[in-house]
């Protein structure tokens, strides 16, 4: 590592691995991107030469590279338990891309590699980074509202997946829901007891395709009693549109205005404002804030923002939801 700044590699150049690489080279200056590595060579190889990098020919060259001190994974969510492992236990700091891993076990696997050494870890819920998101938290961490009771939290798709019927809402779950599970338990800073979700095929021939459903409900309550309402959908067409309420005791905060930009045109056709349309415009200052704060964390070793501890709960809860929609009654979540 140089006095300045600290390398980073990528693992999985897609369209996520793609915008962490353009971040940590184009706006994170105590950072410099110094490998990247993808399973397609010549994707790899496309984002390593834009941007001033190498592109390496296995997922062990970049491990084995000594300018390397930072490994985000963003490749597809099957290979992040072995990838986050390998990584660790050569002593790189990991930034995880959600999920953590589909089972409980691969999550303490890679929980137990981070605590075998002093590798860091952090696991890439980048909403709570998002300027409104924290400043809410700040808010209700402070007391200013009062006691957070309720969550009501909207996540909506613009593109609808259209999965095998088979696949049940495994992919939702682990993809969208999540992040509403990790953020009702920042917000009310305890654990989520049970999930209830039920879910259905939305669209003008629902019984006729065979698709995954593309909307979830999931109902969560929290130990302590508090509840969240999750609305999950896949193909809305509109936008790309994340909202959340959280309800406490004197006050609200709610989170999420839907408009890309503070322009509104006023016609006397009637008014009207841009939409987001997907969640690398909605999220770009928060996945810029995750990987900078992640960087700047190394040269004093401090601890990450958001745990394996907080990546497995997240896990669990998605679990719960999969459990629930396949036996159609509430399931607790697994410990």
């Amino acid at each position: 590592m140089t006095r300045d700044r600290v390398g980073v590699g990528v693992v999985g150049t897609g369209l996520m691995g793609r915008r962490h690489a353009e971040n940590v080279a184009r706006w994170i200056p105590e950072a410099r991107l110094t490998a990247a590595f993808d399973a397609d060579q010549r994707l790899a190889s496309r984002v390593a030469q834009e941007l001033d990098a190498v592109a390496c020919a296995s997922f062990d060259a970049l491990l084995d590279r000594d300018d390397v001190h930072v490994v985000v994974i963003a490749s597809p969510a099957r290979f992040h338990a072995e990838q986050a492992v390998a990584a660790l236990s050569r002593g790189k700091d990991v930034l995880l891309e959600k999920p953590m891993a589909h089972s409980l076990a691969d999550c303490d696997r890679v929980i137990g590699a981070a605590a075998q050494g002093s590798a860091r870890l952090q696991i890439g819920f980048m909403r709570r980074y998002d300027p409104a998101y924290a400043e809410a938290k700040r808010l209700i961490a402070a007391g200013a509202l009062g006691e957070p009771l309720l969550i009501r939290a909207v996540h909506r798709d613009r593109e609808a997946t259209h999965l095998p019927a088979e696949s049940g809402v495994t992919d939702m779950m682990f993809e969208s829901t999540i992040h509403d599970f990790d953020l009702s338990r920042f917000f009310f800073g305890d654990e989520i007891g049970s999930v209830t979700t039920t879910a259905s095929v939305l669209c003008h021939a629902r019984g006729t395709h065979g698709h995954a459903p593309n909307a979830a409900l999931s109902s969560v309550r929290f130990t302590e009693g508090a509840l969240a309402d999750i609305e999950t959908y896949w193909g809305a067409l509109y936008a790309y549109d994340v909202r959340m309420e959280v309800v406490c005791a004197e006050g609200t905060a709610m989170i999420g205005a839907g408009r890309q930009t503070a322009l509104a045109v006023l016609t006397p056709g009637g008014a009207t404002h841009d939409l987001f349309p997907g969640f690398l415009e909605r999220f770009a200052e928060a996945y810029r804030a995750e990987v900078s704060d992640f960087v700047r964390g190394v040269p004093e070793r401090r601890p990450p923002a958001v745990s394996g501890l907080d990546g497995r709960a997240a896990v669990a809860a998605a679990l719960a939801g999969i459990a629930s929609y396949e036996s159609g009654v509430t399931a607790p979540v697994p410990i």
